[in-house]
């Protein structure tokens, strides 16, 4: 019989099969320095990539078969789960695991990262801002960013996530086929039709979190008994980012802090963040997060060699 073994620490990687990968190996051997070669669970989408990286180290696992992970779609958010069971079925499980894309990287050294999850006293850091519950919606909240079409995120997240979506087919000028999708947001459209009431409420945040073993086995056993959830977010838009986060946030047992420890910076506008570069050094030793995002060495690799430097 084998002897349980507890890690302090583990990570799911999920990668953009899009993006370079030597930024995945590249992330996968500064963690395998910093933390012993912790147990590392990575998502790669096979049928958008068939190359992955060879001679992967033995502490790095693949999800297999993987899941289909298109833009917008519930695929990000089973293949999360599935990285989580992964690594939580091995024999070195760990005690806190860290939800990672390839374009992140460390920007604390190992000791504070493990000193901070053992002193926090949260089972979870996990940005989750209440959107919802039942009829109630809450009022935008001016601290976060814009969204679409000049409408404040929150308000955004009650679109995509507490209304009701109709795709009517049609054809376009072109006499091509397509679809007009159309929201219905009025309570006395929704009520009865989608999960959220008082007991349990819509949540969102950004996507990237790190947490406990209790928030794994909490979100793993939730997906297994409870599908009429997952089923209401398959037919949103962009279940990643609420998903997880209402399924934690709706547990009262679990502690949660909204800083979800990662520096991104949204300053630039837009739908995606600033590229890091060596001008933001300063501010990200300053900072209190564990990770960083979005680096891309073709833009600036200088950054990754200073957080090297800083992060032995």
């Amino acid at each position: 019989m084998q002897v349980k073994q507890i890690n302090p620490i583990g990570f799911i990687i999920l990668i953009n099969p899009f993006y370079p990968l030597e930024r995945t190996d590249r992330l996968i051997r500064t963690l395998n320095r910093m933390f012993g070669f912790p147990p590392i669970v990575c998502h790669h989408d096979f049928g958008k990539n068939p190359y992955f990286l060879e001679n992967l180290p033995s502490n790095v696992k693949l999800v297999n078969p993987h899941v289909d992970t298109k833009w917008g779609g519930f695929g990000c958010v089973e293949a999360t789960i599935q990285a989580l069971r992964l690594l939580y079925a091995q024999n070195d499980s760990p005690e806190w695991f860290v939800f990672l894309s390839g374009s992140d990287y460390p920007i604390k050294s190992a000791d504070q990262i493990l000193s901070d999850f053992q002193t926090g006293g949260y089972d979870g850091y996990i940005e989750h801002k209440l959107v919802s519950e039942g009829d109630m919606v809450y009022p935008p909240d001016p601290e976060n960013l814009q969204g679409w079409k000049g409408e404040t995120w929150l308000k955004q997240c009650h679109k995509r996530y507490c209304s009701l979506r109709l795709d009517i087919p049609g054809i376009n000028r072109y006499l091509k086929f397509s679809k007009r999708t159309f929201w219905l947001e009025h309570p006395n459209f929704t009520r009865g039709r989608i999960p959220f009431t008082s007991k349990f409420k819509c949540y969102a945040g950004e996507v990237w979190f790190a947490a406990n073993d209790r928030c794994a086995h909490r979100i793993l056993n939730f997906y297994d008994n409870d599908r009429s959830i997952a089923n209401h977010y398959r037919k949103t838009l962009v279940p990643e980012e609420s998903y997880l986060h209402s399924v934690l946030a709706n547990a009262k047992d679990l502690k949660l802090s909204q800083n979800y420890l990662r520096y991104i910076d949204w300053t630039q506008g837009g739908s995606n963040p600033k590229i890091l570069s060596r001008d933001d050094l300063p501010r990200l030793v300053k900072s209190k997060s564990h990770f960083a995002r979005k680096f891309d060495e073709a833009v600036d690799n200088v950054i990754l060699n200073e957080l090297d430097h800083i992060n032995i």
